[in-house]
């Protein structure tokens, strides 16, 4: 079977991002309360909580609202302010195990990469690594309207548009480690479709965190625990006639 294009989620899938971003939040709030460290609130109190409020919500705008008590303006206005934060933040997070060869061992595919984190900073991270030139598209928030944001498939035919891919040469994976993520790609095949494209979108989780998708009102159409097992998802589609 062939596989046209691989649309990757980056945060909590290619790297491990939960620290540095919990950090950037911090700085964030600071925008809006000089004394936030002093009373910080209990999801960004330590990575544990911060993990589990992360994938208890379904993106960070509702994280904000629950956790920070944020209201739509205040979200907006955060939004406006994370990129700035972030390229202050030096930290480079770390790539998961194994990632750097199963990019390679997939170098003949088309790949992208759609996000919420900043397409420059991802960038900086790739080329840290080594690891940008197997990419030839990244969208990131500052590239998609802030109310067209995750799950809305937005960016996922954007990044598609950048890859110079219609959505019907083949079949489409989307590799992500959140519930949001198996619906932003099931609902950028239902858009394809319905624009008149014979689109077939598959979602592939990968992380530990994958053990709670019991939960997630769409389910993955392929779980991975690591790299190794996500590259033998690949290779068994491509083995199939």
């Amino acid at each position: 079977m062939k596989i046209a294009g691989i649309l990757w989620d980056y945060d909590g899938t290619i790297v491990d991002s939960a620290r540095k971003n919990m950090s950037v939040t911090i700085d964030v709030l600071r925008y809006f309360d000089e004394k936030i460290d002093e009373h910080l609130p209990e999801a960004l109190q330590s990575y544990e909580k911060y993990q589990e409020a992360n994938y208890r919500y379904k993106n960070w705008k509702d994280m904000y609202a629950a956790c920070c008590g944020f209201a739509p303006d205040q979200i907006e206005a955060a939004g406006k302010l994370w990129s700035p934060c972030q390229k202050k933040n030096t930290v480079i997070p770390d790539m998961f195990e194994g990632l750097p060869e199963v990019f390679k061992r997939l170098s003949g595919v088309r790949m992208g990469i759609c996000s919420q984190n900043s397409s420059d900073s991802i960038r900086d991270v790739l080329t840290h690594y080594g690891t940008l030139d197997y990419f030839g598209c990244i969208i990131g928030h500052d590239d998609v309207p802030f109310d067209r944001q995750k799950p809305d498939p937005e960016g996922f035919l954007a990044c598609l548009r950048g890859l110079d891919l219609r959505g019907d040469e083949g079949l489409l994976l989307y590799i992500g480690d959140h519930s949001e993520d198996v619906a932003f790609g099931k609902r950028a095949g239902s858009r394809l479709c319905s624009a008149g494209i014979n689109a077939e979108v598959r979602a592939v989780t990968v992380g530990s965190y994958a053990g709670s998708r019991e939960t997630w009102r769409m389910q993955p159409d392929y779980t991975a625990g690591n790299a190794s097992e996500l590259l033998s998802i690949f290779e068994s589609i491509l083995n199939k006639s």
